[in-house]
């Protein structure tokens, strides 16, 4: 029996993907290494130690310990927060599936970004909350998933996940868990390895209305 939804919250719950994007480019170029928007989409849902890890592997570099924490800090500079919105109807939707179900986001952004997005957009909204600072292994690995069932306090059986990134499915496979995917940044055969694959938000909040008990 479905008793939670677990989501994730950049390109699922709120339009902040580009601007995540637009922010690491700035704080990869000062280091010399030049991305795309579509480099972040593909690592979307990793912490921040990791994205920057692959990052320099494509660029056939290593990073230093300092760009480990300074990388992070100069996205946050650049990240145009105040730009965010939520998808149009999320908000309106999670209120009622809070009604019958427990609401977790689990997210591989920085702790200070997501309590941002909870309080300004989803106050009241989620039982459980997992951010990117929370667990030394974040997004492809399942522990951010499974910290959620133990706060949530229930089994694999019990949730599903909405996710949108690639490693995202791949942590909630890895968890166990049903995984429906919205092909919000993607093409929809990046995200095939889930459960459900939903073509855009419309689609999503249908599926969502659909699970309410009638």
């Amino acid at each position: 029996m479905l008793k939670a939804i677990i989501f994730d919250s950049d390109g699922v719950l709120v339009d902040s993907m580009h601007f995540q994007a637009d922010a690491w480019a700035k704080a990869f170029e000062e280091v010399g290494i030049t991305i795309t928007r579509r480099d972040i989409y593909e690592l979307e849902g990793s912490n921040d130690s990791r994205l920057i890890k692959v990052i320099f592997e494509k660029a056939a570099r290593e990073p230093e310990p300092w760009h480990l924490k300074q990388l992070p800090e100069r996205k946050r500079e650049a990240f145009e927060f105040d730009r965010i919105e939520p998808f149009e109807g999320i908000l309106e939707c999670l209120k009622e599936l809070k009604q019958h179900f427990k609401l977790a986001m689990v997210s591989g952004s920085n702790r200070n970004t997501v309590e941002k997005i909870v309080n300004k957009f989803f106050p009241g909204c989620f039982d459980v909350v997992i951010n990117g600072s929370d667990l030394e292994r974040g997004k492809p690995d399942p522990d951010p998933f499974l910290k959620a069932l133990e706060k949530l306090d229930l089994t694999k059986n019990e949730c599903i996940v909405v996710e949108n990134a690639p490693l995202g499915i791949t942590a909630a496979k890895r968890a166990g868990l049903y995984c429906v995917a919205v092909a919000s940044m993607l093409e929809p055969e990046k995200v095939q390895h889930a459960d459900l694959v939903l073509e855009d938000h419309t689609a999503l909040l249908g599926y969502l209305k659909s699970l309410i008990p009638q």
